[in-house]
């Protein structure tokens, strides 16, 4: 068979990066479950609203954060943890990224042990980026710390760099497309270096005054429809200033 001389482009394959906390689950874990264990609500308010207001790290809020956890048990903590539920449509989207071969990443910037523990119980084998639960023993009881194994060399910002994972997880030159759903601010670095971003709450409202193109979302069958009506009109594509910005990085930008 004679060549034609034609370059046949690759039909483009999505590579989803998905927040946890308040994304897959319908609470923020760290929040709800660990946050039971804060007595001092007006200090954890403190560290929660400086880390939204961009005054702290993430790094320095969860070590903050932990500091003031206090008779901490892990019985107690799984019987907060098991509270917890997903998005209703969750295990449908799953099923509809198996049917379309569309490989899934879980990120987030909360811990791996409650992580863990909720994939287990609703027997999902996913793969997923935290941060990690310390523990240590003083005077008889429990302390939490955390490390954060999935840091950027240079920003010391994200505990758990969400960009590095989408970035290093999507070949722009297969024509791969990276999806990011979230919808908070550990998810606004990220969202800058997507292709297809779906946002709520504090995230859309980033995207918006960033002129980050976005579609907003209430839950996961919201994202199982737009990316249909995307791929029958043909949108399924890489944008081209977070292809950009994802080349910066690679040259050192």
């Amino acid at each position: 068979m004679e060549s034609t001389g034609k370059i046949t482009k690759k039909e483009p394959k999505l590579k989803i990066f998905c927040d946890f906390d308040g994304t897959v689950t319908k609470n923020d874990v760290w929040v709800s479950a660990l946050g039971k264990f804060i007595k001092d609500k007006e200090k954890f308010q403190i560290v929660c609203d400086e880390f939204i207001n961009n005054v702290i790290t993430s790094r320095e809020c969860n070590v903050r954060e932990l500091a003031l956890v206090e008779n901490f048990s892990f019985e107690k903590f799984n019987e907060y943890i098991d509270e917890e539920e997903l998005d209703d449509y969750f295990r449908d989207f799953l099923k509809y990224c198996e049917i379309n071969g569309y490989e899934i990443f879980l990120l987030s910037e909360g811990l791996d042990y409650y992580i863990n523990y909720i994939l287990e119980r609703e027997k999902l084998n996913l793969k997923f980026f935290s941060n990690k639960l310390i523990r240590s023993y003083e005077n008889g009881k429990i302390k939490l710390s955390c490390d954060f194994p999935y840091t950027d060399e240079v920003c010391n910002y994200c505990g758990m760099s969400k960009r590095n994972i989408l970035i290093n997880n999507t070949n722009d030159w297969d024509n791969e497309i990276s999806v990011f759903i979230g919808d908070g601010v550990s998810d606004y670095c990220a969202s800058n270096y997507a292709d297809i971003v779906f946002a709520k709450k504090r995230l859309a409202s980033y995207c918006w005054k960033n002129n980050i193109t976005y579609y907003e979302f209430k839950n996961f069958n919201d994202i199982i429809n737009k990316l249909e009506k995307l791929k029958i009109k043909h949108k399924i594509r890489q944008r081209q200033n977070a292809r950009i910005l994802r080349r910066d990085v690679f040259l050192g930008g």
